[in-house]
Formats: C-alpha cells, structure tokens, sequence
C-alpha cells in the first residue's frame, strides 16, 4: 500500500517530471534526425538504416521484459526501482557515440542496441514511481503533466539547437558529433534529482519475490507475464490509444524534412524552422491537453488531440499545391499539428498511472513494473516500426542517400506515405479511446474496492457500483478478480 505519510510535494513533482528531459529529448532527436543522419550524413542506405531498427527491436524484446521483471522482484538497500537509475544514468552518456560519422553499418548498429539498453534500464523503473508514490489520481495527473511539459520543452530545444549547430557548422558530420556529445550531457543530469527526491513502496508492502529455477524458465515466464497485461480490457484499448498515436505522430515526424525539402520544396533550414515552431506548439499543447482532460476526461481530450491530427493531415496534403507565402502556411500547418502531438504524447503516459491499479483488483498483485516494461517496450517498438515504416517505404520509391535530387516517382512515394501511413495509425488510435472507460470517477471507484479487499472485506458482499466499475474496466466477471482468474479457465 502507498504511504500515506509521505506527501507529494512540488519539488518531488518536479524531479520526477526532469525525467523526460531525457525520455522526450532523445526520442525527439531519434525521432526527427536519426533517420536523416544515417541516410545523408553517415552514408547507410534506406534498408540498412531500417535493419537498424528492426534488430534493435529484437534486442529489446529479450531485455525489456527482464528488465520489467527484475524491477518488480530484485530486493536491495537502494530499493527495487531506483537502483537501476543509479546503475543506469551515467550510461546514457553513450547517446553521443550514435551520432559519431564515418564508420559502418555494424558500429551503427552496436551503439544503437546499447543505448536503447541503457534507455530501458532507467525508463523500466522510471514510470512506475508515480504509481507507488501516490494513489491520488490528481497527482497522478500533475505529476504526467509535469513530466511531459519538460518532454515539450526539451523537444523544442533539441529540434532547435541542431538546426543552429547546423547553420554555423557547415560540416554536418562535425555538426552531428557536437549536437550528440551536448545532449549525451544534458540527458544524464537530470537522474541526480529524480534518485533523490522520489521514493518507493515501503517494503513492508512489497508482494512476495517470484523465484524460478532456471534463466530459461525465467525467461518463459517473463514473457507469460508481460502477455498476461493484455487480459485486461482497460489497458488494451489503452495501447491501442499509445501504440496508434505514436507511431503515427513517429512516421509524421521521420519523414517530415523529406517531405519539405522534397515535396513541398522549401529548404532545410526552413524545415528546421518548422520543426521548431512544430516542438513549440506541443508545449502549448500539453497545457491545453491537461486542461482539457481534467475538465472531460482522458479519453475524450485524447480523441480530440487524434482529430486535430487528421485537420493537420489533410492540411498538408494541400501545402503542395498551394499558392501565396509557402513557408508561412507550413507554419500554419506546424501550429496544428504541434498543438495535437501535445495532447497525443501527453494522455497515454497520464493514464498509464492508474492502469496497474486496474491490474492489481484482478490480479490482487501490484506489477506496476511488468505494465512499464511492456509500454517501455511499446515505445521503442512503436518508433523502430514508424523508422522501418520510412526507411523501407523511401527505399521502395527509389530515394537514393545523400542525393540533392530525387525523381518524380520518388517524390510522389513520399508524398502519399507521409499522408496514407500517419492517417491509418491514427484512426486505431481514435478508435481506442472512443473504447476506453477508465476516468477520474470510477478510479476513485476501483481504488476503494481494491482497500476494501485488501483489509479482508468479502467479494459477495460489494455494492453494484463497484461490481458494475471492475467489470467494466478489467473486462472480466466480479467473481473472477482480486487472484481467481484461473476459476473462468477451470470453467471451460
């Protein structure tokens, strides 16, 4: 049980939030740059970039949930969460190596699998903290907008100083190695504050540590429990919401400079502009967004953050043909999209807080730390599948690395899969949250069932409202939660 005695304050708000400086910022350079720098800067051609990718998503799919399920079960003097984030953080100094020109396709991918480690080492047990600092969904909701104003801030800083590096140093392999070894500095600071001002379960609360005989067993049952999330209803419709909106927002994001400069025909340096611009509005954005979800809910301040991102689709699809001032009404087009991907990038990370209590009124576990690793894992795959999504598609259509140049048939790929691809993934996206029910009120519901439960109360005795709440939220007959999933297998 979270330790009511321990109040959550702004200074602990804060440190926790500092986290996506490094969670937001290396995700927005990856995002918006990695793809160009391996395609125009280091050489690799479209495929190879993409098999980058694709094998670093393989290795996360063996370290992630080891990871998730460590957190959940290691025991030791510096806690079960934060020890990795100690261990961890002066790793991310490797971030820098990434972005180092003039080597081959195999250091590429070596530095790209040991970053995205380091990446799931501190992000495992990183967003799980609010879940057991705090009960209070309030806090639960400021701590997430916390953190994602810093994610905004620094993805404005780091999608605008690599467009001024760039301008003041012509070399772009030069620009690349100052623009990496910078932000490998400024992602790992941040660690210092979260270690000291955040906190864990009392562990006298800590659930039981699960012991397997071998690592193979170990490994098989990893992969049962990170499967076993998907029994609950809440937090597929969750992922849907997540997975859709991201990857849409990542193959928007990977292909927008090639969209400018190729289709559209403005310069890079103008298309830095508008990323800028872009990286700003999502600022504005995730005030909005929050405002906008404690008024209405998560769910529906989601679905209207996913609409404005269709308006923005179908607004660019018409900047190329357009007449009058062709940077002014990019930038027009920034604005909109950047006030959706505030409200897209913001919502999943605030409901996520509240989706292992769900869990634990069906499991009577707390395993906040396999729900991390599965959306940690999530995240990375979501942004390696819009990467493979990009790469492969500007290698079907013929674009050929570091040209100044493409043909016609090769500007006219890009242009119907910067469009088509993002719209897809967004109509999942909508579609999910139009499905999720989890809000303010019934959590408040399910938490005081959750402690009635746990202080012995009796299943046959709930109230209706509660009853109606779980089954909602956990897809699952009242009879079957709090531990009794197996009786519906037993069933037949």
């Amino acid at each position: 049980m979270v330790d009511s005695n321990r109040k959550v304050g702004w200074k602990n708000i804060v440190a926790w939030g500092s986290g996506d400086i490094f969670g937001s910022g290396a995700s927005t350079i990856i995002g918006l740059w990695m793809l160009y720098f391996y395609t125009q800067v280091a050489g690799l051609s479209p495929i190879e970039a993409g098999l980058i990718f694709a094998v670093a998503k393989v290795w996360d799919g063996f370290t992630d949930p080891i990871v998730a399920y460590v957190t959940d079960n290691i025991r030791t003097k510096f806690g079960r969460r934060r020890v990795f984030i100690l261990f961890g953080a002066p790793f991310l100094l490797v971030f820098g190596l990434m972005f180092v020109s003039g080597f081959d396709f195999g250091y590429y991918l070596v530095t790209y699998l040991l970053f995205n480690t380091m990446n799931t080492i501190v992000m495992t047990p990183y967003s799980t903290l609010p879940n057991e600092m705090t009960e209070d969904y309030q806090i639960r909701t400021k701590m997430s907008s916390c953190r994602m104003i810093f994610g905004q801030i620094t993805a404005f800083v780091v999608t605008f100083i690599p467009g001024q590096i760039m301008a003041y140093v012509p070399d772009q392999s030069q620009a690349f190695l100052y623009i990496g070894a910078l932000f490998a500095v400024l992602f790992t600071l941040p660690w210092v504050f979260i270690y000291k001002y955040t906190w864990e379960l009392d562990p006298a609360d800590l659930p039981p540590q699960e012991k397997l005989d071998t690592f193979g067993q170990t490994l098989v049952h990893l992969y049962k429990e990170m499967a076993t999330t998907f029994h609950l209803k809440s937090f597929r419709f969750h992922l849907m919401m997540y997975i859709g909106g991201s990857v849409a927002l990542d193959i928007f994001g990977s292909l927008f400079m090639h969209y400018m400069t190729l289709v559209v025909g403005i310069t890079p340096t103008q298309g830095g502009t508008a990323l800028s611009v872009m990286t700003a509005m999502q600022f504005i954005g995730v005030a909005i967004f929050t405002w906008t979800a404690l008024k209405l809910g998560n769910a529906q301040a989601f679905a209207m953050a996913i609409i404005l991102m269709l308006v923005s689709i179908v607004y660019f699809a018409f900047v190329p043909s357009s007449n009058g001032d062709v940077m002014t009404i990019v930038l027009i087009g920034a604005v909109i999209i950047g006030l959706a991907r505030g409200g897209i990038y913001l919502i999943p990370w605030v409901v996520f807080n509240s989706i292992p209590d769900v869990d634990e009124v069906l499991t009577g576990k707390r395993r906040a730390g396999i729900f991390s690793g599965v959306m940690t894992l999530g995240r990375k795959v979501c942004q390696a599948t819009a990467m493979l999504i990009a790469s492969a598609g500007l290698q079907y259509f013929g674009y050929e690395s570091g040209a100044e140049t493409q043909t016609l048939d090769t500007i006219n790929g890009i242009y119907w899969l910067f469009l088509i691809a993002p719209s897809c993934l967004a109509v999942i996206a909508l579609y999910g949250a139009l499905r999720f029910k989890l809000n303010k009120q019934n959590h408040e519901v399910l938490v005081q069932e959750v402690h009635r439960l746990k202080s012995g109360g009796s299943k046959q005795q709930v109230d209706a409202e509660s009853k109606a709440v779980v089954e909602q939220l956990t897809g699952w007959d009242y009879e079957y939660i709090w531990g009794n999933k197996a009786a519906r297998k037993n069933r037949g």
